[in-house]
């Protein structure tokens, strides 16, 4: 693009980006919380509250670890991909994008087998999301505004 104005596409994926990240932050801001409150009393509790989290803690160490990094990897790809749609940018922009959607389907495949039933885990609507939203940001960045980042 010659006279280097943002697409009006790119913009709203920059902005979805945003609101992904503020997700990916509040998640790593739950689980934070809930590893911290190991031992609480449960009465007070719904069964279903009860049933999620007698899961969390009984997760093992190696998921807890995979979801604050999954989550904070995110987060970090999302941020620095949507500043670079922002800016047009090839690397902060196309290359994050593109990393960010790579890594994105395979977290969502490992969360699938990894993650206890009890806290959302298996294959439901947030699968879904979490698959298309990446599928679609590998197929726009690649096709539809590969040309688009100039800086």
């Amino acid at each position: 693009m010659d006279d280097k104005k943002r697409p009006g596409g790119l913009t709203a994926l920059a902005v979805i980006n945003f609101i992904f990240a503020g997700f990916s932050f509040f998640g790593l801001i739950g689980i934070a919380t809930m590893s911290t409150m190991s031992k609480i009393p449960m009465d007070g509790m719904t069964e279903a509250q009860k049933t999620q989290f007698a899961a969390f803690q009984n997760m093992g160490q190696s998921v807890f670890i995979f979801i604050i990094l999954s989550s904070l990897v995110s987060f970090i790809l999302l941020l620095i991909s949507g500043i670079g749609y922002l800016r047009l940018k090839k690397v902060l922009g196309r290359i994050v994008g593109n990393v960010y959607g790579i890594i994105g389907i395979i977290g969502v495949i490992v969360n699938v087998a990894m993650y206890p039933k009890e806290l959302g885990g298996g294959f439901g609507i947030s699968s879904i999301i979490g698959i298309i939203y990446p599928l679609l940001t590998l197929i726009l960045l690649n096709s539809t505004f590969k040309d688009d980042f100039v800086n």
